[in-house]
Parts: structure tokens; C-alpha cells; sequence
């Protein structure tokens, strides 16, 4: 009796589990964030998928994937998700995947209703082998290259983002930083070789190499503070963050960049806050820097 009682519970979890994950394939609700929505400094973040208002469904080609011919897919115009976000009179906005693949699209661009971020293919949620859970498709015939489909997109920055905050917090206290308050922490200008995220770039000036750039040792931020013996977490605000010992940042004059050739950073180049490694003249840094050398897209610096 115990036994078959132990198992139609079995049976029974089975069946709820296998629901759950019909659920899970059923549902293609995703969220993009928006970075100054409404012209603020906040982040909105969006709905997107095929239950949402304004979902659109249509028949296209994916030119990552041409030998699988059209397939239907369905998502929200990008140009509605901004406009819900509150973003008006931009020149242009720069998407981010979570892998930090950019994209920069001008608002002539973005303002064609068959630019779409797309949530479904088929009735189904966009797997992450095709780029999903949620990517930027262009209408046929657009003639877009096809490293401007952005795939896993995360955030959307708006160009008129002019006057960012990047925060820091030391030991339970938080303190923010505009473009003009790390101006006043007496930064200094170098000429460096940057790397920039990869992905696609329309109408920005060109990035010479070497660049001029402005920014602020690390050490600067932490002032008076004791962080010995401490780790850092940089946090990007698209993909992932860092934990890094804060000894051989400190020592090794790693750098908070927030200027090119004297102009704020674009967010297609990976601002508008960045921080440089210098792993080619610190020996230390070659075993816990990004590969990059660089972490782009800056949002907050925590030491705990």
C-alpha cells in the first residue's frame, strides 16, 4: 500500500513538473531595461512578448540563420518600447546584449515600424541558441548588415544620456558620481589604447588609436577609506559583474575612464563609464583582469 502510494506521488510530481515546464516553454515574457527614461537617470524596464500590448507578428528571414528559410516571428517595434519608456527626441539609441554586443541604430532607423524586438519564432519563445530570449530583427529587404542583429537584448541607452551617474559604495556608505564630480577628484588625461565592446557601428566617429582619454585612479574613489584585504565588484549595468581583489587595482593604477579625445563616452564604445586594466605593464593584473582588458558599460563599484 505504502508503495503505490509513494508511487502516485512520484507520478504526481512528474506531472507537475512536466507542466511547469510546458509553462516555461509556453511563455515568451521577457523585459528590456531602458537607461534614462522619461530623461531621467532611473532605468525603465519593459515588457516584451507576444502577449504584450502592441506585439507584432510577421514573416521574415533571419540572415544569421538563411538555410532555415521565413519563419514567423513576433515581438514588440522598437520604437514602441522606447516611446513606452518615455524616451522622445533622441538622435539615436545604442541596444546591448547581455554578452555586451553593441548595436547603434539612429532614430530614423528605430522609428520604422518593422524594426522589431523579437520574443517568439514559430509560436515558440526564441531559444538562446538563435538569440533569444529576446533579439533585434529588420524588415526584409532593409538591406541591414547582419551584425547589426543584435541577439540577447538586455538594455536600451538612449544618446541624449548626457549627464550619467556611476556609483560607489565603501564600507555601507554610497556615494554618486556625475561626469562633473569626478572631474572635481583632479583626473588625469593619457593616451591609451582602448578596446571597445564588439558589435556594430553606424554614423560614430571613428576611434583613432592612440586616444586621449580623462579618468581617475581607482584609488581616488576610496579616499580615507581602509579596503585592505577587501574585494571589489564592478558592476556593469548590461552583462555580468566582476569580484576582483582590490590590492593589485589599487596598486596597479587601474583606471575609471569616463572621457575620449575629450568627449563623453558613447555607450556604443562602451560608456559612459569604463574601467582600463593596464595588463601589459602590471604583471598582477594578467590573472584576474577581463580579457579585454577593459569592463565596459560602468554602473557601480562596491568594496565589501
Amino acid at each position: 500500500m505504502r508503495s503505490g502510494t509513494l508511487r502516485l506521488c512520484v507520478f504526481a510530481w512528474l506531472l507537475l513538473c512536466h507542466a511547469a515546464l510546458l509553462s516555461a516553454e509556453t511563455s515568451s515574457a521577457g523585459r528590456v531595461k531602458v537607461m534614462g527614461g522619461k530623461k531621467g537617470h532611473g532605468t525603465v524596464s519593459v515588457a516584451v512578448g507576444a502577449t504584450v500590448p502592441g506585439a507584432v507578428t510577421f514573416s521574415s528571414g533571419d540572415p544569421n540563420f538563411d538555410s532555415g528559410g521565413p519563419s514567423s516571428f513576433t515581438g514588440v517595434p522598437l520604437g514602441r518600447i522606447l516611446n513606452q519608456a518615455g524616451v522622445t527626441d533622441m538622435a539615436g539609441v545604442t541596444l546591448i546584449g547581455h554578452d555586451q554586443y553593441t548595436v547603434y541604430l539612429p532614430a530614423e532607423v528605430v522609428s520604422k515600424p518593422g524594426v522589431i524586438i523579437v520574443s517568439d519564432q514559430d509560436g515558440k519563445p526564441l531559444s538562446r541558441y538563435l538569440g533569444g530570449p529576446l533579439k533585434l530583427l529588420f524588415p526584409p529587404g532593409m538591406g541591414m548588415h547582419q551584425s547589426a542583429y543584435c541577439w540577447y537584448v538586455d538594455t536600451l541607452v538612449p544618446d541624449y544620456l548626457d549627464n550619467p551617474e556611476v556609483k560607489v559604495s565603501v564600507n555601507g556608505k554610497t556615494k554618486t558620481y556625475t561626469l562633473s564630480g569626478l572631474d572635481a577628484l583632479l583626473p588625469e588625461h593619457r593616451t591609451l589604447y582602448l578596446s571597445i565592446p564588439l558589435g556594430y557601428r553606424w554614423d560614430l566617429p571613428k576611434l583613432n588609436q592612440p586616444c586621449r582619454v580623462t579618468a581617475v585612479p581607482l584609488a581616488a574613489l576610496f579616499d580615507g577609506e581602509d579596503v585592505t584585504g577587501r574585494e571589489l565588484t564592478l558592476t556593469p549595468f548590461a552583462g555580468k559583474s566582476i569580484t576582483l581583489p582590490v590590492a593589485p587595482l589599487l596598486s596597479c593604477d587601474v583606471m575609471l575612464v569616463y572621457r575620449i579625445n575629450d568627449q563623453p563616452i558613447h555607450p556604443a564604445l562602451g560608456g559612459p563609464f569604463s574601467v582600463y586594466f593596464p595588463v601589459m605593464s602590471c604583471g598582477e593584473l594578467q590573472r584576474v583582469a577581463p580579457e579585454t582588458a577593459s569592463l565596459f558599460f560602468l554602473h557601480e563599484i562596491s568594496v565589501d
